[in-house]
């Protein structure tokens, strides 16, 4: 079940029904759906979309390390890259490694 449309289900039958009935027909404990409502309807910190656009911008090119720099340089935010990365992660925006090929070197006789 998709978190968002159970909360959008639960909230448009809560009047009718309690919220224990709703959960106990779907099989969804009701911990869980309170956790679900309150991730949901959550806004995304300034930061984070920031380091978001950032990342767009440059298609996934740069690392945590360069987007801290250009926080810095453009934006005159203060932030550690640790901060960054764990955006990027939560986020799931990170770089894209290059694949590294190696070199078969033959000697001939």
């Amino acid at each position: 079940m998709v978190p968002e449309v159970f909360v959008e289900v639960v909230e448009a039958f809560k009047e009718q029904f309690s919220t224990k009935d709703i959960c106990e027909c779907f099989g969804i404990p009701r911990p869980t759906y309170y956790r679900w409502r309150g991730t949901v309807n959550r806004e995304i910190p300034e930061l984070h979309q920031l380091i978001i656009n950032i990342c767009k911008q440059l298609s996934h090119r740069i690392g945590h390390r360069k987007v801290k720099g250009i926080l810095w340089k453009d934006y005159q935010i203060k932030v550690n890259r640790k901060t960054v990365q764990k955006v990027m992660q939560k986020y799931e925006i990170q770089c894209r490694i290059k694949v590294k090929t190696t070199k078969i070197y033959c000697r001939g006789k």
